[in-house]
């Protein structure tokens, strides 16, 4: 439909043009010539009325005078009409037709919505039909680019096309859309949770290629900004394959810490594997398991109403302080949380739980998501913990203000 109105509208503007000022022309010719036809009765009317000597000469001369001036100046308008027609003949209106037609095709192709109409009836026939072939997709796929690449700063779109690249397994494009997500991601304000998901997905498209040393690459750099359990699992397997068995551990000792309460027998076979290698070269390696404190957040009801901008804080900070030793943020899907809170989860290098002998342990869901307390945020009274052991648990209830 917007094709066809492309192609019909100005071809229809210009023919009724064309018509109205034609036909305003043979109105105006049709008007001149009937006023030349009078005039001319007039001036025979004129000899008649002297030859019978009702004029006199004089009378005759004067009359005749004015009616061959009127007569001239009616000429001249016809004259001029008839010019006026010619520069406008019938024959040109098919002609510039085609003209503004071909233009506005031309225009609608270059810098018009002609590509993304072309890829979103692509897409339409994907969903529709069962028997689409490998070919179509990836000329859809290749289409999609090709428009993408007009835009740039569409972060959404490169990281679409990545993964539907994902999905037709084919990993060294997806690889180039992913970089392109996180080249333009980094120009925008965005959370360490993005730049450390997208590296993750860069470490697994990288490690479903064989590139072992460039993924636990990616997946290391994801670690710096956020505990993610994929890049986490990911970074110990791909140490693991690189016989890098001691830092293998060390990231499924952190996967199955960092999900408390969790099924970890498939983790825990993993990490005897990687002892295992390290017992045959004659290493006894033991982790040192970090100080922990698991906390059990109960939300009010009230929750399912929540936005999606907001999210639930849980804080250890020394006794009477304001600043945290160690956060997580957490969107809010559940009434009940179970959150695990190590010195992974330090604000800094030179904080953690474990340099404090005593901390407090708090909650606050913040309703607009940002980290600072806001009027109107819900939160709970803060809990003491003595880190006298490894791991301790605590029970926190929120309530709403």
């Amino acid at each position: 439909m917007l094709i066809l109105s492309i192609w019909v509208i100005p071809v229809l503007v210009f023919v009724l043009f064309a018509v109205r000022q034609r036909s305003v022309k043979d109105r105006g010719l049709d008007s001149s010539e009937r006023s030349l036809a009078i005039h001319k009765e007039q001036l025979s009317r004129l000899d008649d009325l002297r030859d019978s000597g009702e004029l006199s000469d004089v009378e005759y001369q004067s009359f005749r005078l004015e009616e061959e001036k009127a007569l001239l100046a009616d000429a001249e308008t016809e004259r001029s009409a008839l010019v006026q027609v010619s520069q406008m003949p019938w024959f040109w209106v098919p002609v510039f037709t085609l003209v503004i037609t071909t233009a506005a095709w031309l225009t609608y192709n270059k810098i018009g919505a002609y590509d993304g109409v072309k890829v979103r009836d692509q897409f339409v026939q994907l969903g529709a039909d069962a028997n689409i072939s490998d070919q179509q997709v990836s000329q859809t796929l290749n289409d999609y680019q090709q428009l993408l690449e007009k835009t740039p700063e569409d972060i959404e779109g490169w990281f679409r096309l990545s993964r539907m690249q994902m999905d037709m397994e084919a990993f060294p494009e997806a690889l180039i859309s992913l970089e392109r997500v996180l080249a333009q991601l980094r120009l925008v304000e965005h959370t360490a949770e993005d730049e450390a998901n997208i590296l993750a997905y860069i470490g697994q498209v990288q490690a479903t290629m064989g590139a072992s040393e460039l993924a636990l690459a990616a997946f290391e750099e994801s670690l710096n900004y956020a505990q993610n359990n994929t890049a986490l699992g990911m970074a110990g397997r791909m140490s693991f394959d690189l016989g890098q068995n001691q830092k293998a551990i060390e990231y499924w000792t952190r996967l199955k810490l960092n999900n408390a309460g969790a099924q970890s027998q498939v983790i825990d076979d993993f990490i005897a594997q990687a002892k295992e290698r390290l017992l045959a070269q004659g290493i006894d390696y033991a982790v040192e398991e970090p100080i922990r404190i698991i906390v059990r957040v109960s939300l009010p009801a009230a929750w399912e109403g929540l936005s999606q901008d907001a999210a639930l804080f849980v804080y250890a900070r020394p006794i009477g302080g304001r600043m945290p030793l160690a956060v997580k943020r957490l969107a809010i899907s559940a009434q009940d949380v179970t959150v695990m809170l190590s010195d992974s989860d330090a604000m800094g290098p030179m904080a953690g739980i474990s340099s404090e002998d005593t901390v407090e342990v708090t909650a606050r869901v913040s309703l607009t998501g940002i980290a600072n307390a806001q009027p109107g945020d819900w939160g709970t009274d803060a809990v003491q913990v003595t880190l006298d052991q490894v791991e301790h648990n605590v029970e926190l209830s929120i309530s709403m203000p």
